[in-house]
């Protein structure tokens, strides 16, 4: 199964990034007095890499602290290029190994682990229908984000079940076909307990549904 989960619209706005960073880098090393000639090409530059760092989250995002010691001007301050450059490297190198995760995908982890505590909370009280649409629900959402951020197409029809086909594909392998029957089991749990019919499940059912929910989450909203 595929380990690394990146997206490559962002590995390939660094490399535009980084390519036109080497050639103002170039040209900087040219003058003797070390002056940024083209401020407003600089400025440019610079915030569309700020713009593209934060979209990164690793602790406080180091790699904008890191950048904008060199890349912001003012009283005091020295910019560098080739130490700018030095930061986007990094970044684009850290994420591409899977160990700087997308914002999007931390935010969407820390939403996630909410609903569940929140599903959890509905069992707890005898909720066991409501807990299970709640799972389910979470599931979904935390399926469909991880997709679009692949990016796997995704249409304003596609439940939880079709999603799980795509991530389980070949082509993407984000799922493997065991995990996929597991998830397949928790989406017919969410469908029954969300048709109004008869609810047959034990708590106990539900109570694995969400530790398989959260676990599965965890994973792939997180950092490889």
């Amino acid at each position: 199964m595929t380990e690394l989960f990146v997206n490559d619209r962002l590995l390939s706005r660094f490399d535009d990034l980084i390519h036109e960073g080497e050639a103002r880098w170039q040209e900087f090393q040219k003058d003797e007095k070390r002056v940024i000639m083209d401020i407003v090409g600089f400025v440019q530059w610079s915030t569309s890499c700020l713009n593209l760092l934060d979209k990164l989250s690793i602790s406080t995002n180091r790699f904008v602290t890191q950048f904008e010691v060199w890349a912001v001007g003012g009283p005091g301050k020295q910019m560098n290029i080739g130490a700018a450059l030095g930061v986007l490297k990094s970044a684009r190198h850290e994420y591409s190994c899977g160990l700087a995760i997308e914002y999007q995908l931390s935010v969407s982890a820390a939403v996630f682990s909410g609903l569940l505590d929140e599903a959890t909370y509905l069992l707890k009280k005898g909720y066991t229908r409501a807990a299970a649409v709640l799972l389910g629900a979470s599931l979904e959402e935390g399926l469909k984000a991880r997709a679009r951020a692949i990016p796997v197409a995704l249409s304003p029809r596609d439940t939880l079940s079709p999603v799980i086909v795509k991530l389980k594909s070949p082509e993407v392998g984000v799922l493997t076909e065991f995990e996929a029957k597991r998830l397949e089991a928790i989406a017919r749990l969410r469908n029954d307990a969300a048709h109004g019919g008869e609810f047959a499940y034990e708590a106990s059912v539900v109570e694995s549904a969400i530790k398989e929910v959260e676990a599965t989450l965890g994973r792939l909203l997180s950092a490889a």
